[in-house]
């Protein structure tokens, strides 16, 4: 009776875990390169050798071309992939510098030249910069804008709200979150690295409680129109978020963001009314439009190396 009982435990332990993984795979957090190989002649070329590197961290995946020519890595990490494609009679052809970012597939089609395999077409940033796989509106939040912008708290959502047809409504009560299009401020679906990261009891995404810190997160997109099926759920926008990982290198940081009463300026009108109060002798209502008392310290550290070059990395961040 036990026995069959740990065995009817372990069932269905296994289907709840194909479940979510499932579920997790349906989302997005990665992206995905497809393309079509082709001869001079423009004939599609089948059983050739694709492979996709990953520049920052030299992980390979490989690929073979179909009956009809075409090719298609799924699920790959945001990153700057080189594309290598050979074939037997065909010089190897090597396009570089292909960007992938979080939710936008790229398209890169590979003319094969004949020759031999030893000689190289070598090509950079070959990829399709038009979209035509789906016909979503919105926009990646790069690495650079994170880093580079002023971020009131060291939140990387804050920078939402710079997205075409998203509004920021500050005045408190209900609806005072953030709204897409003219939708409720609760219509979002957010995900983090493809896993669910909604939290219904907060409809503000920027004001949530998986705060993120900026110098884990990578980049995020923000689909605003016409969401694919695997971004779905919600009728407003779709936040897909990408956390960094590490490369073939070892780099690593340590902050300490600081501001006080020292550091701040007074504002104009604070500073005329305690000069006015101050001309009628009335010191005490002077003080009244002394600087504001701000206190801020955040401290925190980030790393991020390989554990084994070109297949094993690894990346940590606190704040």
């Amino acid at each position: 009776m036990k026995q069959t009982k740990s065995i009817l435990f372990v069932m269905a332990l296994t289907a709840m875990l194909i479940g979510l993984m499932s579920n997790a795979l349906a989302q997005t957090g990665t992206s995905r390169i497809t393309g079509t190989v082709t001869d001079p002649s423009g004939a599609v070329l089948p059983n050739a050798k694709v492979t996709a590197r990953n520049e920052a961290t030299g992980v390979t995946f490989s690929a073979q071309t179909n009956s009809s020519g075409s090719y298609s890595f799924d699920s790959l990490p945001v990153s700057s992939y080189e594309v290598k494609v050979e074939a037997a009679g065909f010089r190897t052809y090597s396009s570089t510098a292909n960007v992938l970012t979080v939710g936008s597939p790229l398209v890169v089609d590979v003319p094969m030249q004949v020759g031999a395999t030893t000689e190289v077409v070598s090509v950079s940033g070959s990829y399709e910069r038009l979209t035509t796989t789906n016909a979503a509106l919105g926009d990646v939040v790069e690495r650079k804008t994170i880093t580079e912008l002023p971020l009131n708290g060291r939140n990387p959502l804050s920078l939402i709200t710079l997205q075409p047809g998203l509004v920021q409504r500050t005045s408190g009560g209900a609806g005072s979150g953030t709204h897409v299009n003219g939708s409720r401020d609760r219509a979002f679906n957010v995900t983090i690295d493809g896993i669910d990261a909604n939290e219904p009891s907060v409809p503000n995404p920027q004001a949530n409680v998986y705060r993120l810190n900026p110098d884990n997160v990578q980049e995020y997109r923000v689909t605003t129109h016409n969401a694919t099926a695997e971004q779905g759920r919600n009728s407003g926008a779709n936040v897909a978020i990408a956390t960094r990982g590490g490369t073939n290198e070892i780099h690593g940081t340590a902050f300490h963001f600081f501001r006080n009463s020292v550091l701040n300026a007074n504002e104009f009108f604070n500073n005329a009314q305690k000069f006015q109060a101050l001309a009628q002798g009335n010191t005490a209502i002077a003080e009244r439009f002394n600087r504001p008392d701000l206190k801020l310290n955040q401290f925190g550290a980030e790393v991020g190396g390989p554990i084994i070059k070109n297949k094993t990395h690894f990346f940590g961040s606190w704040q």
